[in-house]
């Protein structure tokens, strides 16, 4: 067993890597809680994952004593929504759950951000425990308390995570045991946010990244498990320096550079025709992002070869599929979350093992990253 400090001014918790906890959720949540008989769970699974290792999940809440109520999503990003989150709302009406109450999330990070969301809104907020299913989610997504929904844009594509809250978890319990059941394609992801946190903070995991892909992308659980403990500490690490993203709203926000890559990546993720997973959307908006640095001076050829080399051997994409616009790109970045006073600020590698805030980037800056993934 593992445990990494989100450490808090008054919401810290821990996050616990171990192989199999997710049999042990229930004596793990009555331990915050308290014994109380009859006390309300709604567990929100993802529907990949409701026969199998929520099952498990919820099979320790009942034997812990937990009175339980269920609600599935189907785990893709147009779901992730005002509806998909009304519904699970009307779920919980029905169910009475009240303020003693307590959401389990277990699946990925659509269904953490929904859960989530879930627990800050419902009566003005009730408690959360994660059970992350995938790789992504147990190194990032479940760490931090960033909940929300996507919502459509006047183009027709999805704005993703306009609409959420802050809400921390009394825990995360990750079980690296359910990654050997993911696709490849799934674990490539989860990787992806791994070189993020390489590039913010732990140069030496970008390095690793190549020859530990392999075992990774088998599902190997002791690799798995020494990844997960690693990559999660960086996130942990962020967090705690930077709750809520709002350090110093003149300088440098800790937590802001966790979104390298992500500015350019939430423009294309939701692009019908690249067909893109959340991670394969970030693998190329690092590219895009270290291209900037390479612009801007603080990268070299060399450290974009070695991103592009490392992205590579995790089976991530580095390029578009179909030639975007690059305009029609730059002009969707202006609806991201870190337009303040309707300037737009990216973040971008500054070194090895280091990332800055570049404020109000050029237009021909932004055009650069952009054509280093492929847009004309």
């Amino acid at each position: 067993m593992s445990t990494i400090d989100v450490r808090l001014e008054d919401r810290s918790y821990q996050v616990t890597v171990e192989a199999g906890i997710r049999a042990r959720c229930g004596s793990v949540l009555r331990d915050f809680v308290g014994d109380a008989p009859g006390r309300k769970v709604l567990l929100i699974a993802d529907e990949a994952v409701s026969e199998t290792f929520a099952e498990d999940v919820a099979a320790s809440l009942e034997e812990a004593g937990f009175d339980l109520a269920f609600g599935t999503v189907e785990a893709h990003e147009t779901n992730k929504s005002l509806p998909a989150l009304s519904a699970l709302l009307e779920a919980a009406a029905r169910e009475h759950i009240d303020r003693s109450s307590v959401v389990v999330a277990v699946g990925g990070g659509i269904v953490g951000d929904l859960a989530g969301f879930v627990a800050a809104s419902w009566l003005r907020g009730i408690s959360l425990l994660h059970v992350p299913t995938t790789l992504l989610a147990m190194v990032d997504a479940s760490i931090g308390g960033k909940t929300g929904v996507n919502l459509p844009l006047p183009d027709g594509t999805l704005g993703k995570n306009l609409v959420g809250a802050f809400w921390q978890p009394l825990a995360v319990l990750s079980d690296p045991e359910v990654l050997s059941s993911l696709p490849r394609r799934e674990l490539a992801c989860g990787l992806a946010e791994c070189v993020k946190h390489g590039l913010i903070a732990d140069w030496a995991l970008l390095d690793e990244l190549a020859s530990l892909a392999p075992s990774i992308l088998d599902g190997d659980v002791v690799a798995c498990t020494a990844l997960v403990r690693r990559s999660a500490a960086v996130k942990a690490g962020v967090v705690s320096l930077d709750e809520r993203e709002q350090a110093g709203e003149e300088s440098a926000s800790a937590r802001a550079f966790l979104n390298l890559g992500h500015t350019f990546a939430h423009a294309i993720e939701t692009v019908p025709e690249l067909g893109l997973k959340h991670g394969e959307a970030v693998a190329i908006g690092l590219v895009a992002a270290g291209a900037c640095a390479r612009s801007l001076g603080s990268w070299t050829d060399a450290d974009c070869d070695h991103l592009q080399a490392t992205l590579e051997a995790c089976a991530l994409p580095t390029r578009l599929s179909a030639k975007l616009d690059s305009e029609d790109l730059i002009e969707r970045m202006g609806w991201d979350k870190k337009v303040r006073n309707g300037t737009l600020t990216i973040v971008v590698p500054d070194g090895r093992g280091s990332v800055c805030l570049h404020v109000d980037p050029t237009h021909q800056l932004l055009t650069d990253g952009w054509n280093a993934v492929g847009a004309a």
